[in-house]
């Protein structure tokens, strides 16, 4: 990856924060390192489509892992396979053209890069959802609010929508 395409991969990342942001779970998740833990990410998940990431889903992803890189990597994988499996039974779609993050870059080093991919899976699950309209509804806000505030991160929730949206039509 050419050092400015890591660079879009980083604000990538920053923007899909603000957006995270947006679902006011409990676990912190303003900053990168906050999320390498997976703990928002599943939170997110659940308040997405519920019915599919359980209490009983949530409930094995571990909450207190501090700096244990180890843990950290259990709680992405899962999270990365509750995603792919969430994308294939109940979306019925394949990710295939699509890099899969690498979670033990985002686990042991905080890697943004790569924390973008899942956070772009996550945006991937939210706006193909059957509760996809509140989530629309959402990222336009969003991207409303930005191009007055800063047109870089309407560019970059548009980067990555155009991306997901190419993705899901063949």
């Amino acid at each position: 990856m050419s050092a400015l395409e890591t660079l879009d991969r980083v604000e990538l990342c920053g923007s899909l924060l603000k957006w995270i942001q947006t679902f006011a779970v409990e676990a912190p998740c303003s900053a990168v390192d906050e999320m390498t833990s997976g703990v928002a990410m599943a939170q997110v998940l659940q308040k997405i489509d519920g019915m599919y990431f359980t209490d009983a889903w949530i409930s094995r992803i571990k909450p207190d892992v501090g700096d244990n890189w180890r843990l950290k990597i259990s709680n992405l994988k899962k999270i990365l396979k509750g995603i792919l499996d969430y994308n294939h039974e109940v979306l019925g779609q394949q990710i295939s053209d699509f890099t899969l993050p690498d979670v033990s870059l985002i686990a042991e080093h905080s890697d943004s890069a790569e924390l973008g991919r899942m956070l772009q899976l996550i945006l991937g699950c939210a706006v193909n959802c059957e509760q996809k309209q509140g989530v629309c509804v959402c990222v336009c806000v969003i991207v409303c609010v930005c191009v007055i505030v800063c047109s870089a991160f309407r560019g970059d929730i548009a980067a990555a929508l155009n991306i997901l949206i190419g993705q899901n039509n063949p």
